[in-house]
């Protein structure tokens, strides 16, 4: 395809941070699940053994954590509510169907994906605080014991709802033919654009006009 028609989507420094975040996040959720389910207990082998995954387990989460956040923040401006989002919700049935005669134009993001952006705001937070409450030997002899309990309370449930909008983003990602090749690329065709995210061209077109 001609380079020309081309266009920027993702950054290189949220790219690596993207991919870094998935790579930590693996062995995040697979020595966790290690944890909280007996049946999963050989999936601490990931990190060697069961201690090593005990030990391995809060500081690789810290890592997968940080930069989501970061990148979060980053992505901020691309993820505030507009007018044209609900009209896009109300036709989720014809966005489900791919009726794109019928589907209201959108931005960058769509509002299936601003969601999965506040979701993995609060989770992210959800994990980070009850996590470092919950560390032991380091954080939790600070804390109450009730507040430890409710701390691993909280950590589970964020996990399990992360985990879920993860693989949403997953079936997402990959449902969207060009998702991937663009975070993995940086670019996308106006063709795309035009297709998934017409309003993005008339974004791109403001920044440009304003630089």
């Amino acid at each position: 395809m001609n380079k020309s028609e081309m266009i920027d989507r993702h950054s290189l420094f949220d790219r690596l941070c993207h991919w870094f975040i998935v790579a930590t996040g693996l062995v995040t959720f697979l020595t966790g699940l290690s944890f909280f389910f007996p049946s999963f207990q050989w999936l601490g082998a990931i990190a060697g053994t069961p201690e090593q995954a005990r030990a391995v387990h809060p500081i690789i989460g810290l890592m997968m954590c940080l930069p989501l956040m970061l990148m979060l923040v980053r992505y901020y401006h691309h993820n505030k509510w507009e007018k044209h989002d609900l009209p896009w919700m109300l036709a989720i049935k014809d966005v489900m169907f791919e009726n794109e005669d019928k589907i209201p134009p959108v931005g960058h993001y769509n509002p299936g994906q601003k969601v999965l952006f506040r979701a993995f705001v609060l989770t992210s937070i959800g994990l980070t605080v009850s996590g470092i409450i919950m560390w032991q030997p380091y954080f939790a002899p600070y804390f109450a014991p009730e507040t430890v309990n409710w701390a691993i309370l909280i950590h589970a449930v964020c996990a399990v709802i992360m985990m879920i909008f993860v693989l949403v983003h997953l079936w997402m990602a990959t449902w969207v033919e060009g998702s991937i090749p663009g975070m993995l690329y940086g670019k996308v065709s106006r063709a795309w654009c035009r297709k998934h995210h017409p309003l993005m061209l008339n974004e791109d077109s403001e920044t440009e006009k304003h630089q």
